[in-house]
């Protein structure tokens, strides 16, 4: 069963991306729902969020990427949450399922992701990447602008559970 958010779905991103759906980690995920191919890591610090800032993109972000050929969407979230802010976790959880629409030629296709969620005792250095110029540290209720609206509405979602 599709989980409910306190805004209405579709939620599209600054890609032309739209969620779709999002479904709770703890039931199976549905069978018509893609294998995942991405992976997004909601890291906190005490009341904070980590959000990592898309230099090509131009926008904060959570950090996250696609999942590697043989690897596992766990691995993925933790490499990249390594890869783009240099923060690491020795324990990650599923949070959910999430399924974005997105262009695709001439028609659209639909992508699986899977949500992980960390909490990050220590703070590591960060080095600025072609991909990831800076990486902060939010209260849910004041994330930085522009944040992509999906990342946005499930850090809301997400943040008291």
């Amino acid at each position: 069963m599709a989980m409910h958010m306190s805004s209405t779905l579709p939620i599209t991103n600054e890609r032309g991306e739209s969620l779709i759906a999002l479904f709770p980690a703890g039931d199976p995920p549905p069978p018509e729902l893609p294998e995942a191919s991405f992976a997004l890591v909601l890291a906190r610090r005490g009341r904070d969020v980590l959000l990592v800032h898309n230099r090509r993109r131009g926008v904060w972000e959570l950090p996250g990427g696609w999942i590697d050929s043989g690897e596992s969407a766990e691995r993925c979230a933790s490499r990249e949450l390594a890869e783009e802010s240099g923060q690491k976790t020795d324990r990650l959880n599923l949070c959910a399922w999430m399924l974005l629409e997105r262009a695709k030629g001439r028609g659209s296709e639909r992508i699986a992701g899977k949500i992980f969620a960390a909490n990050l005792t220590d703070s590591a250095a960060f080095l600025v990447t072609g991909e990831i110029e800076r990486i902060g540290y939010w209260r849910p209720d004041a994330l930085p602008s522009p944040t992509s609206h999906i990342d946005a509405a499930l850090v809301a979602h997400f943040y008291d559970r």
